[in-house]
């Protein structure tokens, strides 16, 4: 084992406690080529943002060793900005970013994180959360700090227990340093919430293909309007965006050969001028540095690009596939366990595939699955819907996805 993995291994066994690199605090050595940045209020915020959902994983946890090795080339290209969550990777995430951070100067980086509206019953509850996930990141502020989610389930609790005026309170007592909101509702909603306060920014889920299929477009002009910097969350829409169906890759390759499918996805995220950081959750040091390497080598996107964009979405929309991000947030309340991600994932791209062995690859990746994961498992009682940000008919989704797995196989014979 390598040194520093042998750092950060016994950094997790005493329980997180340990300094990863000795008593002092590291120097953040900078590369050269940084990240291209925006202005946020007094800041210059990096245009590339990791994403503590995805992180790196090894043997059911958290590869901490590829974790820190990404933190450290982020922040010598200046992409410095870190955002994790209360539930994200089993809860596990705060805790992993904080104790990596932990090595390097407060003011070095960005920290957000999100207060969760389904676990705040009374106003005294924003509080102790925040100091309970200031605590877990090891910080004594976070830079943004948000409510979590707000949607048509989650919409009462945070109006009913008052959590813009708790934030407010944290924001004054500098706990956090900006107040905002990530959103997954309608239209109208955001006009209501943006409408009955003054927020710092939001959080939206903006990428070309929701630009196109539901109504992205219409919430980035309400949060235009209004005046409200944007974050950007799935940019590449849980992965899909970079695995194209094969029509559509061709033709990306065609009319942009100096373009990844990541990094053509990202920079058209990057040319609405609202948006003042993406957020991606890249799972290894390879996505990262990719990621990072867009926004050092940075390419305005064009007019032709944006035309592009339109025509590879619509290949995406007529092969039928789900509209799934990969959020799992479907998963956190399954009563059966169902990987409701990985089937509708193998299902886009069995539609997407014009290989002459499809069939077989769905039907062999498909049948790979644990048994009690699959989509017959499903017992239809609907409340991986409800948690669903994408307002997915999940069950309804799962009977589509069994019935095309069962006709692959007769395809078969």
């Amino acid at each position: 084992m390598k040194r520093r993995e042998f750092i950060i291994s016994s950094a997790l066994a005493l329980g997180g406690t340990a300094l990863l690199s000795g008593c002092g605090k590291k120097e953040v050595k900078k590369s050269e080529n940084q990240v291209v940045r925006r202005k946020f209020g007094n800041d210059e915020m990096p245009l590339i943002a990791l994403g503590c959902m995805r992180l790196p994983m090894r043997d059911g946890k958290i590869d901490m060793a590829e974790l820190d090795k990404m933190v450290d080339y982020a922040m010598a290209h200046g992409a410095n900005y870190f955002d994790t969550a209360y539930m994200y990777v089993e809860g596990k995430s705060e805790n992993a970013i904080g104790e990596i951070l932990k090595k390097y100067p407060r003011d070095s980086f960005f920290l957000a994180d999100k207060c969760p509206a389904y676990l705040v019953n009374s106003p005294s509850d924003v509080r102790k959360l925040c100091e309970e996930q200031l605590k877990k990141c090891q910080v004594e502020y976070f830079d943004n700090y948000m409510v979590h989610n707000i949607n048509k389930n989650t919409l009462s609790n945070y109006r009913d227990n008052n959590m813009y005026d708790e934030l407010a309170k944290l924001k004054q007592e500098g706990l956090i340093k900006n107040m905002g909101f990530s959103f997954h509702g309608d239209p109208q909603m955001l006009r209501e919430v943006i409408k009955e306060h003054k927020w710092d920014f939001c959080q939206l889920q903006l990428n070309y293909l929701d630009w196109e299929v539901v109504n992205a477009d219409e919430l980035y002009q309400i949060a235009d309007e209004a005046g409200v910097p944007v974050i950007v969350m799935e940019p590449l829409r849980g992965g899909a965006l970079c695995n194209l169906p094969e029509k559509a890759a061709k033709k990306l390759k065609e009319e942009c050969p100096d373009d990844t499918q990541a990094s053509f996805g990202l920079r058209w995220v990057a040319a609405k001028p609202r948006v003042f950081t993406i957020l991606s959750g890249m799972s290894n040091f390879q996505q990262l540095r990719e990621n990072v390497d867009t926004f050092v080598n940075y390419r305005e996107f064009t007019e032709n690009e944006v035309k592009i964009a339109h025509e590879i979405a619509q290949v995406i929309q007529s092969q039928g596939a789900i509209s799934c991000t990969a959020c799992k947030y479907c998963m956190e309340v399954c009563p059966r366990g169902i990987n409701i991600p990985a089937i509708f994932g193998l299902y886009n791209i069995f539609k997407g595939s014009t290989a002459p062995n499809k069939y077989f690859m769905f039907t062999a990746n498909y049948a790979a699955l644990k048994e009690d994961e699959r989509a017959d498992k499903c017992i239809k009682c609907g409340l991986c819907s409800k948690n669903c940000p994408q307002n997915l008919d999940i069950p309804k989704l799962l009977g589509d996805v069994q019935k095309a797995y069962e006709d692959a196989e007769k395809a078969m014979k």
